[in-house]
C-alpha cells in the first residue's frame, strides 16, 4: 500500500473556483491545511472558516468577474456546466466558456497562475493502444469542444503575458466519496443496488482514473510551479483490467459483482501517465485507487 499523499506546503492565496463540487471542495479542504490564505469560489460555496472565504458568484446569474477587486497568486478552476445538468449543447457551451473567461480573469489580475480542470472528452474517441502526446484533440460531445476551447483561451493568457503558467489536466475519472458522472462512480452504484454491471472490452487494461485527494495534492502542488503552459492527463502508471476494475470496487464495497459483457464500438485505449508523473503528480496503482474508492463508498 502507498503512503497517504498530502500536499505541499504553500505559502500565498489562492483561490478555487467550483468550490462546492465535489473536486473542488476536496482541493479547498487541502488547502486549508497546506498553510495557503483559501477563497472559495462558486454558485453556492462552502461555509467561511478561519482558514477559508467564501466568495458567490453564478455568471449565468452575477454581471460581472468573480469575486471583483479580489488579488490571489494562483486559481485552480473546478467550475463547469457537466451535459448531465446542463443539457442543452449551446448552453453548456456557454456557460462554459463564462466560467472560464471568470477563472482567467481573476489569474490574470496579478499576472498569476490557473490550474485550469479539463476532461478526456478533448480527445473524443481515439484510435490505438495509448492517448498520449501525440492524440489529436478531435471532441466528438459539445462538453468536449466546451473544454477543448477552454484551454485554447488559457493558452492564449499565458501566450500574451497576462498569465504566468497555466495547466490544463485532462481528467479521467475522478473517484472518493460524492463522485458521480463516471465509469467508476457508476458502477459502484449499481453493485450496491445488486444489478449487473455492463462492461467493454472486459480484458482491456484501463488506468483513466485518479484518486481526489492525490489529484488535488497535484493541482496545488502545479499552482506554484508551473510556468508557459502544459497540458497534461493525470493517470497512474500501474494499470489494471476493467474486469478487474469492477472486481476491486465490489471488493472494497463488500459486495459480489455481476459482471456482463457488450461488444464494443471503439477501443478502450491507456493514458500516458509520464508527462503528469514528471510533474508531480503521486498516484496510486489503479487497482488500489478502486478498492480504496470502494472500501470509502461502504463506511
Amino acid at each position: 500500500m502507498t503512503k497517504k499523499i498530502e500536499a505541499p506546503k504553500l505559502e500565498g492565496c489562492i483561490a478555487v473556483t467550483g468550490a462546492a463540487g465535489f473536486l473542488g471542495g476536496v482541493i479547498v479542504r487541502m488547502l486549508a491545511t497546506s498553510g495557503a490564505r483559501v477563497h472559495a469560489i462558486g454558485r453556492t460555496p462552502p461555509a467561511a472558516g478561519s482558514d477559508v472565504t467564501s466568495h458567490g458568484w453564478d455568471p449565468t446569474r452575477d454581471a460581472g468577474p468573480p469575486a471583483p477587486g479580489l488579488e490571489v497568486d494562483a486559481v485552480i478552476d473546478c467550475a463547469a456546466a457537466l451535459p448531465a445538468r446542463v443539457t442543452d449543447s449551446a448552453e453548456n457551451k456557454r456557460i462554459n466558456a463564462l466560467l472560464v473567461e471568470g477563472a482567467i480573469d481573476l489569474a490574470a489580475r496579478t499576472g498569476g497562475r490557473l490550474i485550469y480542470m479539463s476532461s478526456q472528452s478533448v480527445y473524443g474517441r481515439p484510435t490505438g493502444d495509448w492517448i498520449d502526446a501525440t492524440t489529436p484533440l478531435a471532441p466528438v460531445i459539445p462538453y468536449g469542444e466546451a473544454k477543448r476551447d477552454a484551454e485554447a483561451a488559457v493558452a492564449a493568457a499565458v501566450a500574451d503575458g497576462r498569465l504566468a503558467g497555466a495547466a490544463a489536466l485532462r481528467l479521467p475519472a475522478v473517484v472518493g466519496p460524492g463522485a458521480h458522472d463516471n465509469f467508476p462512480a457508476g458502477t459502484a452504484a449499481k453493485l450496491m443496488h445488486g444489478e449487473p454491471v455492463t462492461v467493454f472490452n472486459p480484458q482491456s487494461a484501463y488506468n483513466a482514473v485518479v484518486e481526489a485527494e492525490d489529484l488535488a495534492a497535484f493541482a496545488i502542488r502545479l499552482a506554484r510551479t508551473v510556468r508557459g503552459f502544459t497540458a497534461v492527463s493525470p493517470a497512474p502508471s500501474e494499470p489494471t483490467s476493467i474486469h478487474a476494475a469492477v472486481e476491486a470496487i465490489a471488493t472494497g464495497l463488500g459486495r459480489t459483482a455481476t459482471i456482463r459483457t457488450e461488444a464494443a464500438t471503439h477501443t478502450s485505449p491507456l493514458i500516458d501517465p509520464m508527462p503528469a508523473l514528471a510533474l508531480g503528480l503521486q498516484a496510486r496503482p489503479a487497482a488500489e485507487i478502486l478498492l480504496r474508492f470502494g472500501k470509502a463508498l461502504a463506511k
